[in-house]
């Protein structure tokens, strides 16, 4: 019965697709729709497998060669102003269904939890996570992240961590992606090698060895449109200046871009694709005329499109903050017209017009809070109020745009003593517990007040709304039940988890109502959020009951977020417990995967070397995705040997080579921070934009490792 249910929706939902954008919930969202079966597995690290090779042509000329050298700026260092995580929290057909034409992908491995919908906890907590994990200890220190912080009394002792070196991936890595491409394999696996040497920019060349834009071209021109989607997006991840050009011709579906994907027509899907291609590779340009060109091509793009490019192009402008003041005055002329207050109040003009998309709109308050940083005060009231507005209690916005401007209200307000800073504060106070919006607004609200209580403001006090803030919260976790209870908890924890950044230690009544909560919880769904929010508060009176829990729990999750817990809390005895969880659940993605994390804040990097074996010799997807992305964490480069071996083993099936090509592809990955983490932490991601998400078939911008 169980199983023809799920059949039955699943059907219903394909048939219902072409009308996602039409139809609103009784507050006037369009909800994504859910994952059939036992309900959607969230974003994550998926292959989807469209089917066959995917580096066929489908007509047209080579494209031409890109201009200068194809490699990109060595390290992971930004172009000044353009890294989406400071401040912390930043930080059917080819056109439709992706894979060949008429044919459907199966459902992929996945490792988040399992969640009904797009505005539970769990989604939230699995996209913005990378803003509150920090496993290299140096994102505090150059952004003002979360970063790691031990709590009170004994702390882990921490060798320096280990990195591919190199001369590593000049002499093993990439001429192992490079003769496993010319290989081939199914569609999965091509993206994913692809993006893998992607990632690896900077890295010089084995002598004879073909450079990114000759490997790249066929997979542009692939017939199969996930891995053209996915190749277009892979220039953008290279992060190559001399790309720019190849992105913008896509995006403005001119003659040349057409060439390039061999295409009479450059689908939206694709163009999409473009955009967010440029955004990643415009963050990282040093160039200024690289940037005027990537802002061009999006500000071009944005009026009069469908609004999947639409909101690409917003996304993308979020990346590339244009110049002020001094640095607009050494870039002379080329930014005339485009500074940081033309590109702010661009896109706020496109916002306030109703008569756009109200999908795309849902992109834009996320940009705007990207690019607020840094630009004229008064500017940061004039977008403010614009959000206030929008998701005020007279607003006639959808529930989509209600709640991207509410994350973003979050993301620019301050604890000060600044009427517009109280203003936002007493706004998402009432959004959050005193009004009747819709429920995802209400959990999103209650994290916006604890992210603007925890941001210095200006004046003698700077922190004013912090004390009156964390009490709303203690106050409301201690009446609270069910799902409320849970994102009160969170941000609860997002309001003390940089004490002491502020030179404070958390308040020791935050910890003692946190616990008092997980006491009592018997939904492991609540006592998950709880256990993390604890990991949050760096409240080290929770190591047992966290421990406990770990060694109690018969749910994979619970397990699976008290290793997490433990890990973030800093507690040193709490690495031979989390090992044998692991050991002892092999099968169970979801607590391999968080506790190779936990393990790796703890500084046990040795753990990539154990989990290594799991890889070798599981035929579980969903484990080997889980130990993938894991290794990914740990990005510890001794095992890369072996993965490179298993990478050019013709005995393994397209699905495990991929998931190795995915595991390479993070150790080596040249940024602290993968480029999909860098967007998703503080996006509206419960919006029906198949390209940034895709439910179903999990090939969307979010859903890639």
């Amino acid at each position: 019965m169980k199983n023809l249910l799920a059949t039955t929706l699943a059907l219903t939902s394909l048939a219902l697709a072409p009308l996602a954008y039409a139809q609103k919930t009784d507050h006037g969202g369009g909800h994504a729709p859910p994952k059939p079966g036992a309900g959607w597995n969230g974003p994550g690290d998926t292959v989807p497998n469209g089917g066959g090779s995917g580096s066929g042509s489908n007509g047209g000329g080579n494209p031409p060669p890109p201009p200068g050298p194809t490699t990109g700026p060595s390290g992971p260092d930004y172009a000044p102003g353009a890294n989406p995580l400071a401040p912390r929290t930043p930080p059917p057909g080819l056109d439709g269904v992706p894979g060949s034409p008429g044919e459907a992908p199966p459902a992929k491995p996945s490792t988040p939890p399992r969640t009904e919908t797009l505005n539970s906890w769990q989604t939230w907590w699995h996209y913005n996570r990378w803003a509150h994990l920090d496993l290299d200890r140096s994102l505090a220190a150059d952004s003002g992240s979360s970063g790691f912080f031990l709590g009170h009394g004994e702390k882990a002792q921490k060798a320096p961590l280990l990195r591919a070196t190199q001369n590593q991936i000049r002499d093993v890595v990439q001429p192992a992606l490079i003769r496993a491409l010319a290989r081939g394999g199914q569609s999965d696996f091509e993206t994913y090698a692809l993006h893998a040497l992607a990632k690896i920019r900077g890295v010089p060349l084995q002598e004879g060895a073909p450079d990114f834009s000759v490997v790249i071209r066929p997979y542009l021109r692939s017939a199969n449109q996930f891995v053209a989607e996915k190749a277009t997006l892979a220039l953008g991840i290279r992060g190559d200046e001399s790309f720019q050009p190849w992105l913008s011709s896509i995006l403005a579906d001119a003659p040349e871009g057409r060439d390039l994907v061999g295409r009479s027509l450059v689908g939206d899907r694709l163009r999409a694709y473009a955009a967010y291609g440029l955004g990643l590779l415009g963050e990282r340009a040093r160039d200024a005329g690289v940037r005027v060109g990537v802002y061009d091509a999006l500000m071009s793009a944005l009026p009069a499109e469908r609004e999947e490019v639409q909101a690409a192009c917003l996304l993308a402008l979020g990346l590339v903050p244009m110049p002020n003041g001094e640095a607009f005055i050494e870039g002379g002329d080329q930014f005339r017209g485009k500074t940081r207050v033309d590109q702010v109040l661009a896109i706020l003009s496109f916002f306030e017009d109703t008569a756009q998309s109200f999908l795309a709109r849902s992109q834009a308050p996320n940009a705007l809070a990207r690019l607020i940083e840094g630009a004229p005060e008064s500017l940061r009231g004039r977008v403010a109020y614009a959000l206030l507005v929008a998701s005020g209690p007279l607003t006639q916005e959808q529930r989509e745009v209600q709640n991207a401007a509410v994350i973003a209200l979050g993301m620019i307000g301050r604890s000060g003593q600044a009427p517009l800073d109280q203003e936002v504060r007493d706004h998402l106070e009432r959004v959050a517990y005193k009004s009747g919006s819709d429920r995802s607004t209400r959990y999103l609200g209650m994290i916006s007040m604890a992210q603007v209580a925890a941001r210095r403001g200006e004046g003698e006090q700077p922190f004013a709304g912090l004390d009156t803030t964390r009490r709303t919260l203690q106050r409301y976790l201690s009446r609270s039940r069910g799902e409320t209870l849970a994102w009160t908890a969170l941000a609860l924890g997002v309001l003390e988890e940089d004490a002491n950044e502020r030179g404070e230690v958390a308040s020791p009544d935050s910890g003692k109502a946190l616990r008092a909560a997980l006491e009592k919880a018997r939904s492991y769904e609540v006592a998950g959020a709880l256990a993390i929010a604890l990991g949050m508060v760096h409240d080290p009176a929770s190591a047992d009951m966290l421990l406990t829990r770990l060694n109690d729990a018969s749910d994979m999750y619970m397990r699976g977020y008290c290793a997490l817990a433990l890990g973030m809390l800093g507690t040193p005895n709490a690495i031979t417990p989390i090992r044998e969880a692991m050991a002892a659940s092999t099968n169970q993605s979801f607590v391999v995967e968080n506790a190779a994390i936990a393990l790796a804040l703890l500084g046990d990097q040795g753990n990539g070397t154990r989990i290594f074996s799991l890889l070798d010799r599981s035929s579980n997807p969903k484990v080997q995705a889980s130990v993938a992305s894991a290794m990914g964490w740990i990005r510890d480069p001794r095992p890369l040997g072996d993965l490179c071996a298993m990478l050019a083993d013709p005995r393994r099936s397209d699905a495990a080579r991929a998931w190795t090509a995915v595991a390479i592809g993070r150790i080596c990955d040249q940024d602290r921070w993968p480029w999909v983490g860098r967007l998703s932490v503080g996006v509206q991601y419960d919006v029906a934009l198949p390209t940034l998400l895709e439910p179903i078939y999990e090939t969307g911008l979010l859903d890639l490792p």
